[in-house]
């Protein structure tokens, strides 16, 4: 299953054919069953449309992180000093 998160319905577009187009050898770098997070751009979008797309990053890494424990409130590094 992948799920595609652009700005715009073009960019969804270009996400999918992206995937589509490199299903093979993104299936030999992560495997079928590891998840994966890629940053995609659309290349000249006014000459080409979707149809030219290329990866920017692989943010796997820290896509996959666990969530840090969200801090109590009021204890977000701000000592309160009294009033004069």
């Amino acid at each position: 299953m992948f799920f595609i998160g652009g700005l715009t319905a073009g960019s969804n577009l270009a996400g999918a054919r992206y995937l589509a187009t490199h299903h093979p050898e993104l299936a030999r770098t992560y495997g079928i069953d590891r998840p994966f997070a890629l940053v995609l751009r659309i290349v000249e979008p006014a000459a080409y449309g979707t149809d030219f797309t290329e990866l920017v990053a692989d943010v796997t890494d820290v896509a996959f992180q666990p969530a840090r424990a969200a801090e109590p409130a009021g204890a977000q590094g701000h000592q309160r000093t009294p009033a004069s």
